[in-house]
């Protein structure tokens, strides 16, 4: 799905709607006596910073109908930096009241309200860890499946906390339909993650797949291949992703996304990763027979029908474009590719072979750069900047769909570079493997 200034003004218009339903509802019938202005805006930030928490659980990247408007990327990138948003409106909400009147650490005073104070205090500091595990998880070493639901668990307790909070504490909330309004509210916000983590592996366990064999790629990459049991195959658009669950159950915490490798016409589903020393260690000694499960597919980082293609990709972020290259080639589509493959050196270029392949019997051009040749090397070498990529840049670059996908770097360096050569925003897809 293209990208536009349409789509991203509707949704960021919806957005700011929702954030404001809270307050909304509290300013709504009877207004109390109005305070003073710092008191009346620490409490207009602790609506707004509730609401953004509980919005947070709609744009987390898990629902196919938000996706689209931008790419599971940019959804990921706005939930991670509008959280840091939703924390500093919720840490100025009771900083700014203890400003403007020092009698409001009583809310946070045991000896009057013990309950109420070991809540609050518990809710600061779930808030604190949420932020920075959210932004240094690995430097805290918690791995993916522990924060995952660490992170869950404390962001549905800090709305319930605060929803528990803005009753008690009533003044623009003591009108019975204004408590039932704020609570069908939020409460069908949390029930989004209830539903992720309940109700769609209900599902799914009802379409299990079981894994029929593990090849070994280079650079140390395996590739898994899936046959539905008892049902249709998932059906996908090549450049998706699904999470997987790798299991006898899909009531897991280890479920992680991949793209898919195959191509849309495959009999199988194939998915392929880098040994990283996480989940993706295991993937080399799985048994074949083994069952797992999908959900999915999600992502809008797929084929236009009426643009050719130039993908920038390092490492083992092709594996989106070989699901595209495998398609086009299942099709018989001939339009333009340049594909632009960054490695550390020749021996570990992942699906190497193929794409020698592909490249004859597709209107594909294959630049392969490398890190660290070896002498007999006579290709390009170093890094994918600004410079490299103009050299490659057709005549007719707005012809022209631009994916990316790989480390972090190359995805800064390359998403900039395309915007200076004059690459318009709308036609930039980008992939990232680590949003945290």
């Amino acid at each position: 799905m293209k990208y536009s200034y349409t789509r991203a003004f509707i949704w960021l218009f919806i957005y700011l709607l929702l954030a404001l339903v809270p307050m909304a509802i509290a300013i709504a019938g009877d207004i109390p006596r109005v305070r003073s202005f710092w008191i009346e805006a620490g409490v207009a930030m602790g609506f707004i910073g509730l609401a953004m928490f509980a919005l947070q659980f709609l744009f987390s990247g898990r629902f196919t109908s938000i996706a689209p408007a931008f790419g599971m990327d940019n959804i990921l990138q706005f939930h991670k930096y509008v959280g840091i948003v939703a924390f500093f409106f919720v840490m100025a909400h009771p900083i700014t009241l203890i400003t403007a009147n020092p009698q409001f650490l009583e809310y946070f005073d045991p000896r009057v309200n013990f309950l109420r104070a070991i809540a609050l205090s518990l809710a600061s500091l779930a808030l604190v860890f949420i932020m920075a595990t959210s932004l240094w998880r690995e430097t805290f070493k918690l791995n993916y499946e522990k924060w995952r639901l660490v992170h869950g668990f404390l962001a549905l307790s800090l709305v319930f906390i605060g929803v528990v909070h803005s009753f008690q504490v009533g003044h623009y909330l003591d009108e019975l339909w204004k408590k039932i309004a704020l609570a069908g509210i939020m409460g069908g916000s949390m029930y989004m993650v209830i539903h992720t983590r309940i109700v769609r592996p209900w599902l799914n366990k009802k379409k299990p797949y079981k894994i029929i064999d593990v090849k070994e790629e280079r650079d140390e990459c395996y590739t898994i291949t899936l046959e539905p049991i008892g049902h249709d195959r998932m059906k996908f658009i090549a450049g998706q992703f699904a999470w997987i669950t790798i299991n006898d159950t899909p009531f897991s915490l280890q479920q992680h996304p991949f793209s898919f490798a195959s191509g849309e016409e495959d009999e199988y589903l194939k998915f392929t990763a880098k040994d990283s020393g996480d989940f993706t260690s295991t993937w080399k000694s799985i048994e074949t027979g083994t069952k797992a499960f999908l959900e999915g597919p999600f992502g809008s980082f797929t084929i236009v029908p009426d643009k050719n293609l130039f993908l920038i990709m390092g490492g083992i972020g092709i594996t989106p474009a070989m699901s595209m290259l495998r398609t086009l080639r299942q099709k018989k589509d001939k339009r333009k590719v340049i594909l632009i493959y960054g490695n550390k050196d020749w021996q570990n270029i992942t699906f190497r072979e193929e794409l020698e392949e592909l490249k004859e019997v597709l209107n594909m051009d294959l630049v392969h750069i490398l890190l660290e040749p070896n002498d007999e090397w006579e290709g390009e070498t170093g890094l994918i900047d600004k410079k490299f990529l103009e050299k490659y840049m057709p005549e007719n670059k707005n012809e022209f769909i631009y994916f990316i996908c790989g480390p972090g770097p190359l995805m800064d360096i390359a998403e900039i570079s395309l915007r200076e050569l004059g690459i318009d925003w709308r036609f930039i897809y980008s992939e990232r493997f680590k949003i945290v």
